[in-house]
């Protein structure tokens, strides 16, 4: 029985989906370095918090999108925002804002986002 030759749309679906995979193959590694660094860094944070997607110091709102995560890496994320846009200022326009975002996620990805438990 002969195989049939993909489309171009399915090898482009393929390769797309590759792609997926490998970014949270990534993504779910980078979690487990930064799990532990803030493990290091904050000793004595154990448990859990709810963290919101996005800041309320930055615009987000209470009944926002939030996660549970480890106290530590919550406390790291925390920081993160932190030295990228301080405590006290005005509120970042929307494209700030997305880049905030992303800069923080891409270095502190979200669990749950990318298939684990915290």
């Amino acid at each position: 029985m002969l195989t049939p030759t993909p489309t171009p749309q399915q090898s482009q679906l393929q390769a797309h989906r590759l792609a997926n995979h490998q970014v949270v193959q990534q993504a779910r590694q980078r979690y487990a370095q930064r799990l532990k660094e803030a493990q290091a860094r904050y000793p004595s944070s154990t448990g859990f918090q709810e963290h919101h997607l996005i800041p309320m110091y930055l615009g987000g709102a209470k009944s926002g999108a939030t996660y549970r995560l480890p106290t530590a890496y919550h406390k790291a994320i925390t920081q993160a925002f932190r030295e990228r846009w301080a405590y006290g200022q005005e509120r970042p326009p929307p494209e700030k804002l997305q880049l905030l975002l992303v800069q923080v996620y891409s270095q502190y990805p979200i669990p749950q986002l990318i298939g684990l438990q915290p």
